[in-house]
This record gives structure tokens, C-alpha cells and sequence, in this order.
């Protein structure tokens, strides 16, 4: 990650305007503090998912079927997929994907715990990229069913048009013809609740943002100041 992690700093920080994919945000101290921001009273968007998630519960459940197995692209802490794990005892299996290793093998060993008869098989990968190893890690075509995907928490939205489009192009094709998509999409809200969402009071997102310059230290040894920068949250409608 760090060659790949280097290449995009130096790509990115030296075009006009800079920019730095969200993924780099997301080393295992950047996992917790997201965890954290879950927790936000001005993030609403675990709340307001959860709330979906719980009411249709059993309508996903049954749409999805019995022997799936339940393929999760950026799983965090898997917050919202412990309710479709309540729902859905007969999955064939759990296939958390994220790019922190530390933070998504500590999460697998509580699921492990809480679901002891449930198959986890986390994969660390950058679920932006080919999916040609989480195929890897999945049961044989006999045994895992039907493939279902989960992407909550609106993490589309991190993607310019054509790179959504890519990306669910190849989900389409990973997923195949029987396969399900399940993918949370916010709506377009006021400009004052988004920008407190991503700069909430607690200044906890404003430490998830400024971790990323931290990472390039530590990482990459890189001779940058994250004292010398401020978060600013500004929703370009």
C-alpha cells in the first residue's frame, strides 16, 4: 500500500485543484475515528440507514433468499450489516471487504463471536480496483449460493460520475445474472445539515481528515505539518 499510497500523493498534491482518493483516509486509525463520526449527532447518515434497514428488514431478507452469500465492500465495522445478519440466518456467507487490515480483522473476530455459525471471510482489497480477489475467498460455486453486495452509507458519492459507472459495471459483472445489489443513496439535503455532517462540533471529522496527513508522515516520512492545517466542510451543490 505505501508504493501505491506514495504514487497517489505525489499525483495528486502536484495537480490543480489537488486531490487524494477517500480510500488513503482509511489506514486503522483513520477506520476508528469514521467509527467515531458514526456516532456524530450531526452525522445522520448511520442513523437514518439503520432506520431504513430495520423497517425493511424482513422485505431484504426475503429478496435476497436463502443461501447467499452476502459480499460487503467496505465494511468498517460492519455496523449496519449486523441487521441484515439478524435477518438473514441462512447466509451461506459473510465476505467483509476493506482496505484497513487491522481494523477489518479485529471487526471479523466480533462477528465471529457474536454469529458463531455464520462463515466470515474478510478479504483486505481495494474493492475500487478488480474484483478478481474477492472471488478468490469466496465458497465454490456449489456451496455459496447466490451473491448479493452490500454498499451502504451513501460511499458511492465519493466517486465521480464515471468512476461510479466503472465501478458498478463491474460489480454488475462480478454479481452476475442472479446476483442482488444493495446500495444506499442519500438525498440531496440542505447545505447547512451537510456541512455539519462532515464538521461536526466534536471536531472529529476535522481529526479523520487531518489523519491523512499524519499517515503521509508516518508512512511515507513525509516532512508535513498537520498543526499548520484546518478542516473546512463545503457542499458544492
Amino acid at each position: 500500500m505505501s508504493l501505491e499510497f506514495r504514487n497517489a500523493v505525489i499525483t495528486g498534491l502536484t495537480r490543480y485543484p489537488k486531490r487524494l482518493s477517500p480510500k488513503f483516509f482509511y489506514d486503522k486509525r483513520g477506520s476508528e475515528l469514521f467509527d467515531q463520526i458514526c456516532d456524530c449527532p450531526e452525522y445522520y447518515f448511520t442513523r437514518s440507514e439503520l432506520g431504513v434497514l430495520r423497517e425493511h428488514a424482513d422485505e431484504i431478507a426475503q429478496a435476497l433468499g436463502d443461501r447467499t452469500s452476502l459480499v460487503e465492500f467496505g465494511s468498517g465495522a460492519s455496523r449496519k450489516t449486523r441487521v441484515l445478519l439478524d435477518h438473514l440466518p441462512t447466509l451461506s456467507a459473510y465476505v467483509p471487504i476493506d482496505i484497513s487490515e487491522d481494523f477489518l480483522l479485529e471487526t471479523s473476530k466480533r462477528l465471529s463471536r457474536d454469529y458463531p455459525s455464520l462463515k466470515i471471510l474478510p478479504v483486505v482489497a481495494d474493492f475500487t480496483q478488480p474484483l478478481a480477489r474477492i472471488i478468490e475467498k469466496l465458497p465454490n460455486k456449489n456451496s455459496r449460493g447466490k451473491l448479493a453486495a452490500f454498499f451502504p452509507g451513501s460511499t458511492i458519492g465519493n466517486f465521480h460520475r464515471d468512476e461510479a459507472q466503472r465501478f458498478l459495471a463491474r460489480t454488475a459483472e462480478f454479481l452476475g445474472n442472479a446476483g442482488a445489489l444493495l446500495v444506499g443513496v442519500d438525498l440531496n439535503q440542505d447545505k447547512r445539515s451537510l456541512e455539519l455532517a462532515y464538521d461536526d462540533r466534536a471536531g472529529v471529522t476535522a481529526a479523520f481528515n487531518l489523519n491523512l496527513l499524519d499517515r503521509m508522515r508516518r508512512e511515507l516520512v513525509a516532512a508535513v505539518d498537520s498543526t499548520l492545517f484546518r478542516h473546512h466542510a463545503v457542499y458544492n451543490r
